[in-house]
């Protein structure tokens, strides 16, 4: 399960080729005891930006949003664009689970695999999406994956890799259906990651050319 050390952390998301950056506030206490957590949203959805620069826009705009009553935002938000840039491991690739179930049960792929679903079951809890509490909470496989208790290892644990192997093959893609139908991609998140990267070389080649620089030269 990821560890987090602040009330609101900037995190960044990869799902269908796009990756954004959100805010997530982990399980925290009310005034009444009562525990919440929660995810940078419009009411409805949960809003992800490009950068930190649009992110910081954004939330000029929409001072009203899912975490505008935390009790640590205006702390939070006082730190400025600084904070707004997730750190390097909190990235979650929805993506990325098929090619490391797929892959040997190295403890960093296990780590991040882990960290990832977990996120999901995280959504499925703050939108209060049934169906996918329901396939990642109530499934063996990933609940012991979430756990981070499980070892993968020896013939025991080479079988239990086997069956999440098993698991994320048949539900996976459903599971990331209903994630998608959470999330409102603005900003330059709504371009998918190849475009991205398409522009971004398209880009670089035309500077290097303005400067007499050929692709490949030293």
């Amino acid at each position: 399960m990821p560890s987090f050390s602040e009330p609101i952390v900037a995190i960044s998301l990869a799902a269908n080729g796009r990756r954004g950056i959100t805010l997530f506030a982990p399980p925290w206490q009310d005034s009444d005891g009562e525990e919440w957590q929660g995810f940078l949203g419009d009411g409805s959805k949960i809003v992800l930006l490009g950068t930190a620069a649009e992110l910081e826009a954004w939330l000029a705009e929409n001072p009203e949003h899912d975490l505008s009553d935390h009790p640590a935002w205006k702390s939070f938000e006082d730190q400025g664009t600084a904070a707004l840039q997730p750190a390097e491991e909190a990235y979650y690739d929805f993506d990325a689970v098929y090619e490391w179930a797929a892959g040997e049960a190295d403890p960093v792929v296990v780590s991040e695999l882990g960290d990832t679903v977990d996120i999901a079951g995280r959504i499925a809890e703050t939108c209060e999406d049934g169906a996918l509490r329901s396939l990642l909470n109530n499934t063996r496989e990933y609940a012991l994956l979430v756990e981070g208790e499980t070892s993968y290892h020896g013939k025991e644990g080479e079988a239990e890799w086997t069956k999440l192997g098993d698991v994320i093959a048949g539900s996976w893609e459903r599971a990331l259906n209903r994630i998608e139908t959470w999330l409102r991609w603005e900003g330059s998140s709504v371009t998918p990651l190849e475009e991205t990267d398409a522009v971004s070389d398209n880009d670089t080649a035309e500077d290097n050319e303005s400067r007499g620089v050929q692709s490949g030269d030293a």
